[in-house]
């Protein structure tokens, strides 16, 4: 009798799992409850077959070819990262009007993002060159003529696409902020203070561009 009743109860449990779950080729098959594990609501970058206003079930439309997000006019960046691009920064490229002094903001960047391998006053002594002594700097600092010459587009250059052993800094300096490490860069070249700087960290992006 036990036999028979485990057999029945085998055979329950196979009839379940099969009408639970077919799956055919690209099929996925049956769920059980399938919204308590997708949302129906539209979230951004997510796909579902029930959106059907765009292509491939995408929640997102495309932007239009040609136009430019509000507030990002300024993350357009024509040059390629090539030798030929990095050349033609040292004229092409220049400082937005609104970004003509040195202020604490590029201060506080470079010493976030910089120092570490530059050190504090460009002098190429920061932790990392003194821990790697397989990294050797092209300059002995920034005083040399070689920093105090490069044109300010070429700095900017680097900053966005990286150069030799530095990697870039796009995805954690904004444009308006590029420029604004650039010109302390310059600063420290010219053999100026670092707390010579203005004090103003308030200034919005926007408001320094308007300028």
């Amino acid at each position: 009798m036990s036999k028979k009743l485990n057999l029945a109860v085998a055979s329950l449990v196979l009839a379940v799992l099969g009408t639970g779950c077919v799956s055919r080729g690209n099929d996925p098959g049956w769920e059980y409850a399938p919204d308590m594990y997708y949302s129906k609501g539209y979230e951004p970058y997510n796909q579902g077959d029930s959106f059907t206003l765009n292509p491939h079930g995408m929640s997102m439309r495309t932007p239009v070819e040609g136009t430019v997000a509000v507030g990002k006019s300024d993350f357009h960046y024509s040059l390629p990262n090539t030798g030929e691009g990095y050349e033609a920064a040292a004229t092409q490229v220049s400082a937005p009007a609104g970004i003509d002094q040195i202020d604490s903001r590029g201060k506080y960047m470079y010493e976030i993002y910089c120092s570490p391998c530059h050190g504090n006053t460009g002098n190429n002594d920061g932790g990392v060159f003194k821990k790697v002594s397989t990294l050797k700097p092209a300059w002995k600092g920034y005083t040399d003529d070689y920093i105090k010459n490069l044109p300010e587009g070429q700095i900017y250059h680097v900053l966005t696409y990286g150069k030799n052993n530095m990697g870039s800094h796009a995805s954690v300096l904004k444009p308006v902020d590029r420029w604004r490490v650039v010109k302390y860069v310059k600063l420290l070249s010219q053999g100026g203070s670092s707390n010579a700087v203005a004090s103003n960290t308030t200034t919005s992006d926007s408001a320094a561009l308007a300028k």
